[in-house]
């Protein structure tokens, strides 16, 4: 019986010191608001670049032309007073060959006919190519490269011969004999008998006042300066005589 008391006397002795130790406590850190904070930022491929190509131009390796708006006349010369030996269409490419000495003509192959050159007036045509290099091309034929005519009337009445004038210019591009005559036309009808100039260098000549058409009746008229030779050109001047 007495060690039973003293068991439970040391048990309890256990028990009331087990319950006066101190009791651990732990308490996390208090975050530290001056800490960086990471940021995830999501990451994009950059926008693609797009670069406009300007579309290739295409140059011709050889010098030609195409006309401008119309069919043209390709000419036996760089003048208007030269035949016509062909015509080049609108959409027909032309290669050319050379040039007169102020480049105001293109000495071409004919597109119709491979075996052809002839003359394109440059205000007529559109270039492409380089023109630097062509040659100039010698004009040898001497034509009549211009031609003007004008009337002069002094009207006094219908019924009686009225005094008229005309006068004339002819003009070529080197040394030749031309021939020509004067026409009349309306009223009444004339053809005088041809007549010559020679020129010994390219030059503008007054063609002679035909005097024999001086004195015309009231009526319209038409007067002509034609040329028969080297080539064939002529000039009108239409006229009146009366009130």
């Amino acid at each position: 019986m007495k060690n039973y008391r003293t068991i439970l006397t040391l048990v309890m002795v256990l028990f009331v010191m087990a319950c006066n130790l101190p009791i651990s406590s732990y308490t996390p850190p208090a975050p530290n608001s001056s800490s960086p904070t990471s940021t995830l930022t999501p990451a994009f491929p950059p926008s693609p670049t797009f670069t406009t190509v300007p579309a290739a131009t295409s140059t011709p390796s050889v010098p030609q032309l195409t006309p401008n708006t119309n069919a043209v006349n390709c000419r036996s010369g760089p003048n208007v007073a030269y035949a016509s030996l062909d015509v080049i269409n609108l959409g027909q490419t032309a290669v050319i060959a050379g040039k007169n000495d102020d480049s105001s003509w293109w000495y071409v192959h004919d597109p119709n006919n491979s075996s052809l050159f002839c003359w394109v007036a440059a205000s007529v045509s559109t270039t492409a190519g380089n023109l630097s290099n062509l040659p100039v091309i010698p004009v040898t034929a001497v034509i009549v490269t211009a031609v003007t005519v004008n009337a002069s009337v002094n009207f006094n009445m219908c019924g009686q011969p009225n005094s008229a004038e005309f006068s004339g210019t002819i003009t070529t591009n080197g040394a030749t004999k031309v021939t020509f005559r004067w026409e009349v036309s309306g009223a009444i009808s004339n053809i005088l008998p041809s007549q010559t100039i020679t020129f010994n260098a390219a030059a503008t000549k007054n063609a002679p006042n035909p005097s024999t058409l001086a004195h015309l009746d009231c009526g319209k008229y038409s007067i002509t300066l034609h040329m028969l030779s080297p080539n064939d050109i002529s000039a009108k001047k239409d006229f009146k005589i009366g009130p």
